[in-house]
């Protein structure tokens, strides 16, 4: 692939990891909430260690693809 991709292109990446990263952030907000509620009635018993490492892991992969999205789109250097 050439590099650096053709402007038309670089908007449509841009587009699709703005999705992407917007899709997954609505999603681990979701599953947090999920967390959330579980824990005020359970108690720490709902809680696990490793699920909300993850769901970190996942929140901070969101906010890159967002970044890189809004990055891509705008025609800035992505390359870090």
């Amino acid at each position: 692939m050439a590099w650096p991709l053709p402007p038309a292109t670089r908007r449509l990446v841009g587009l699709l990891f703005l999705t992407a990263g917007f899709m997954l952030l609505v999603g681990v907000g979701l599953r947090l909430y999920v967390v959330y509620d579980a824990y005020q009635r359970l108690g720490t018993d709902a809680l696990a260690t490793q699920q909300l490492v993850l769901y970190m892991i996942m929140l901070v992969a969101a906010l890159m693809m967002l970044r890189y999205g809004w990055r891509e789109r705008r025609g800035n250097d992505t390359v870090d």
